[in-house]
């Protein structure tokens, strides 16, 4: 069989894996564990559609693997000798296909956890009773053997054995919903995985074994216990009878509730060290698919972006674009759909990579480790009786709040306050940004306010995104970033494209261009 495994890993190596992935169960190991100071919160995560990249990296074959390598992309580090190694042992899954395919071989065996009972068990107490355990094991263990003894000696004890065997039976079909737990059947998974990476003579991986074998040491008893239980399902539940005359689940189960339940945490961290060898060897795979489109970020102390050739992950043809952010912060001007949301997000998501697996998807890529955070698509909640506004002012707030951490804020803004009327949008936004831009702070933000650039000229440099309305293609983009204000007025050529009644663009254009004048005065 695992000659038929090792075929299948060969042959998805380098290649994005199509599977079904519920964030919902993935994202558990996450919530549960402890997170570092500059964990990527909700907003961030789903600003820069995580997500779908998400998708796009994991090639992994378990769910410890898809759980470690969500883990891993929502804590970035900021230790850079921690991500060199982590950058390292990557490259050297790259090139050492040995290695790698025993890994993914190992997390192929482990496989998934469908139903994620392992973590819904972490999640929530085991049933602890002592004096179940002493009594099943008075049941499953003293007394059979006594009175198989005892039948050799006197055939009448076969009537008490059958007897006790019928009261086993009842014990059993009562204890099935708490003893029968898939959740322990995992764990026990995840320890047989764990001793197989531990007998791996690799020197790359040295960390992860001794991390496994201190856990190791500290759960022997739970180690034991789910050993017992693994026996009576193993081979399609052939040594079930035995289990059920002797009780050993239920003995077992009883014997190490408690210990599960005081050392979860051990648990989840071998859980997670063993997911995340599978999460980089499924990195290994995706920087081979990219085929040498990424390059080791340089991280410096002073507080600037320089970033050549940067793409986004999840385009099929991505255009590369290069920015360098110094002193100034950033505006953005253009039409919607010219590239301007993509751009914000190709930043941000080169940044979470530098800082997580040590690549990045561009040519060059300089900068100070960043707490990263966004305001890119705050959304209403109307069964929270949010308004988008309210919702726009939280989600900057967090950006403000973020400054107050040690390290540089690289923070994304698209469309600031959208949500409100054009006198105070200028306003708040003018006076947000400009608290923003005050030395510890990256900011790059999108707008459609002419107003706000004049406002802003000494203190921010201005980019913008174009395109082309023409009566045959309609819209037509290149995607490239350039220097300067977007001049354009293409989006009521849009509606001329679109057939609208020429009395409506034509005083359209008019309109504009009254409002242009006033401006200008």
């Amino acid at each position: 069989m695992d000659s038929v495994y090792l075929s299948i890993i060969k042959s998805d190596y380098g290649r994005e894996i199509t599977k079904t992935r519920k964030f919902q169960k993935i994202r558990k190991l996450f919530d549960l564990r402890k997170k570092n100071e500059y964990t990527l919160d909700d907003q961030t995560w789903n600003d820069f559609d995580m997500d779908k990249v998400f998708e796009k990296l994991d090639r992994t074959y378990s769910s410890a693997g898809e759980a470690s390598l969500y883990s891993m992309l929502r804590n970035p580090l900021s230790d850079e000798n921690d991500l060199k190694m982590r950058g390292d042992l990557v490259q050297t899954l790259m090139d050492d296909s040995n290695l790698r395919e025993k890994i993914s071989l190992i997390s192929y065996e482990l496989h998934w956890d469908k139903k994620s009972s392992f973590i819904d068990m972490i999640e929530n107490d085991l049933i602890i009773n002592k004096p179940k355990f002493y009594i099943y094991t008075l049941l499953g263990k003293i007394l059979p053997i006594v009175f198989l003894i005892c039948t050799f000696i006197n055939i009448q004890f076969i009537v008490a054995l059958l007897s006790l065997g019928f009261v086993n039976v009842i014990i059993n079909n009562t204890e099935r919903k708490n003893v029968k737990s898939n959740g322990i059947m995992y764990l026990r998974k995840i320890i047989n995985a764990s001793k197989s990476i531990r007998k791996i003579k690799n020197p790359a991986i040295d960390y992860h074994k001794k991390t496994i074998d201190t856990i190791l040491n500290q759960i022997k008893a739970i180690d034991s216990g789910t050993s017992f239980i693994s026996f009576a399902n193993i081979w399609g539940g052939f040594f079930e009878v035995l289990a059920l005359l002797f009780l050993l689940e239920e003995s077992s189960y009883y014997a190490i509730s408690d210990k599960i339940n005081n050392q979860k945490d051990l648990l989840m961290d071998l859980y997670y060290t063993i997911g995340e060898l599978d999460a980089l060897a499924s990195m290994a795979s995706f920087k081979q698919t990219m085929a040498g489109d990424y390059s080791k970020p340089k991280f410096i102390k002073d507080i600037q972006l320089n970033i050549t050739g940067g793409i986004h992950p999840i385009l099929k043809k991505p255009v590369p674009n290069s920015i360098s952010i110094n002193n100034h912060g950033i505006v953005l001007t253009g039409t919607n759909m010219s590239g301007k949301s993509t751009f914000l997000r190709m930043l941000g998501i080169n940044i979470l990579l530098a800082q997580t697996f040590y690549f990045v998807l561009a040519k060059s890529y300089e900068a100070p480790f960043f707490n990263i955070v966004s305001s890119i698509s705050p959304s209403d909640d109307v069964t929270q009786g949010k308004s988008y506004f309210m919702a726009e002012v939280e989600s900057l707030f967090r950006v403000i709040k973020a400054t107050e951490k040690p390290l540089p804020v690289f923070c994304a803004i698209d469309e600031i306050f959208r949500g409100t009327n054009p006198i105070e949008r200028i306003a708040m936004s003018a006076e947000i940004l400009t608290y923003l831009n005050n030395g510890t702070t990256l900011s790059i933000v999108s707008t459609h306010d002419r107003e706000l650039t004049k406002i802003l000229k000494d203190d921010f440099d201005f980019y913008y995104f174009s395109e082309d309305v023409d009566s045959k293609t309609g819209l037509s983009f290149d995607y490239k970033l350039k220097k300067g204000i977007s001049q354009t007025k293409n989006a009521i050529k849009l509606l001329e494209y679109m057939n609208y009644p020429k009395i409506i663009t034509e005083k359209a254009f008019k309109r504009a261009e009254k409002i242009d004048e006033y401006s200008k005065n």
